[in-house]
């Protein structure tokens, strides 16, 4: 889900100056992915950058607003690419296809983590702060925006079951993805998976 992330940081000697943003953000996106995202501190991203905790709260103003921007930086590389192959125009099966193909990628050649930060965080929302939790609201919106508009294109090609609304669908796409997403998370095997959410799929089909 994205381009490559080495899970190498090297800290810099003593406390810099100048916070270096992009790669505060990068490794606090793969220790968020990684780890439970709400037991990883500011203390924990400033090991592993050799930046003081003044100067990610300047730059950041809290730890709620590293994870925002976090988020955003992880819409960029997994989420927004996800809801370009459901725009793509193709049909349903190469939609289901490429999804499967996007979200089953082999994480230890791209050097990702498993699962799916977004999943994650919406997973204990209760804990973010209210920047965070508004991202993520927003995000989701945006998510099953997209997810809906392909359920319609779908249903005028007579491939999407029209007995179903699309906000439901919606809904049960998004829980699919989610779902999918949590046993990656557990190790599932892939083929698991893949069958499960086939199984997601099929039941959706005209």
């Amino acid at each position: 889900m994205g381009p490559k992330l080495s899970n190498k940081h090297t800290p810099t000697r003593g406390r810099p100056t100048t916070l270096d943003h992009a790669v505060v953000l990068k490794t606090a996106l793969y220790e968020y992915w990684t780890h439970d995202p709400y037991l990883v501190s500011i203390a924990d991203i400033c090991k592993k950058t050799g930046t003081s905790k003044p100067a990610i709260y300047r730059a950041f103003g809290s730890d709620d607003g590293l994870k925002a921007e976090v988020l955003s930086l992880y819409q960029t590389l997994a989420v927004e690419p996800l809801l370009e192959i459901f725009a793509s125009g193709k049909s349903f099966d190469e939609s289901v296809d490429a999804v499967i193909a996007f979200l089953l990628q082999d994480r230890n050649v791209l050097g990702i983590p498993n699962g799916c930060l977004f999943v994650m965080l919406r997973a204990q929302r209760h804990r973010s702060g209210p920047i965070t939790a508004q991202a993520l609201q927003d995000l989701r919106q945006m998510f099953l925006e997209g997810i809906s508009r392909w359920i319609e294109d779908m249903k005028s090609n007579n491939a999407f079951r029209q007995d179903v609304p699309t906000k439901i669908g919606a809904l049960f796409v998004d829980a699919q993805h989610a779902g999918a997403m949590r046993m990656q998370k557990e190790d599932v095997a892939v083929p698991q998976i893949d069958s499960f959410l086939r199984c997601g799929f099929e039941a959706l089909r005209a």
